[in-house]
């Protein structure tokens, strides 16, 4: 397992905390809001109200606009993801005019104080990041009968400082690619872990659906109860003593409650 961080995609994670999206990919949080209007203490705009304007536009349109959760993954800096944008066949031009030009702007504008305050938290948690990265790649070797059978060689886990909840899954024909949010306490690693697993899963369960996965028919909702179903299984045959972690994980999803659900519910 290789592990990488990145402030330009903590960056988009960043600023998609402060807009409110009606379906689970939301990342939006009061909580982390707040943490950040501290941190700026006056000296920078609250950014809120600018990405609340764009909220209507992004929900109304959000199967073609979800994918800035992914493409700054593959990026080194701003103005490559502006390029990569840009050249997105996908995006419509009423796209770019009310969703795409202004979300960038922001994020070049919120980059003035973001930068400072990433960069303050990677140098801060040195201890923290190799804590984690050790604990991750002992579970993975567990699990990594997944690479060889799937034909993928590597697992790339992304660690973010502003996803707020979840995680984004990305497929990649010949690594598993997953990022999720950083954990600094040890209590949250085993979760940590299951979040990038469940991730992985979808890229190869999705598949099976022989479907354009999206929010609007509910196939979204179907893809993750087959990874949660997948999931369950392996984790039974592969790592029995992980379960009731599991169980625990999955009732998050489906009950809201961090308490292990019945195995009859799945």
């Amino acid at each position: 397992m290789e592990f990488t961080y990145s402030y330009v995609f903590d960056l988009v994670y960043h600023v998609l905390a402060h807009m409110q999206v009606n379906n689970p990919s939301n990342l939006y949080s009061e909580e982390y809001i707040t943490m950040i209007r501290e941190a700026k203490d006056g000296q920078f705009e609250d950014i809120t109200e600018p990405m609340s304007q764009l909220a209507e536009y992004y929900n109304a349109n959000f199967e073609r606009l979800c994918k800035v959760n992914f493409l700054p993954f593959s990026c080194q800096n701003l103005d490559a993801l502006t390029y990569m944008v840009e050249q997105q066949p996908y995006f419509t031009a009423e796209d770019k005019v009310h969703f795409l030009a202004p979300f960038l702007q922001l994020l070049q504008k919120e980059s003035l104080f973001y930068e400072a305050y990433w960069k303050g938290m990677y140098d801060g948690s040195e201890q923290a990041r190799e804590c984690l990265k050790a604990y991750l790649t002992k579970e993975w070797e567990k699990y990594k009968v997944l690479g060889s059978y799937f034909h993928k060689n590597r697992a790339l886990a992304g660690i973010s400082y502003s996803m707020t909840c979840s995680g984004r899954g990305l497929y990649a024909s010949d690594v598993f690619v997953a990022v999720v949010p950083f954990a600094e306490e040890e209590r949250e690693y085993k979760s940590t872990f299951l979040q990038l697993l469940h991730e992985y899963t979808h890229t190869f369960t999705d598949p099976m659906l022989q479907q354009d996965i999206n929010m609007a028919d509910g196939s979204h909702n179907f893809s993750e109860y087959m990874v949660m179903i997948f999931d369950y299984y392996l984790i039974k045959a592969l790592c029995p003593e992980d379960l009731e972690d599991y169980l625990r994980f999955v009732s998050l999803f489906i009950v809201g409650k961090e308490e292990p659900i019945s195995e009859e519910l799945l």
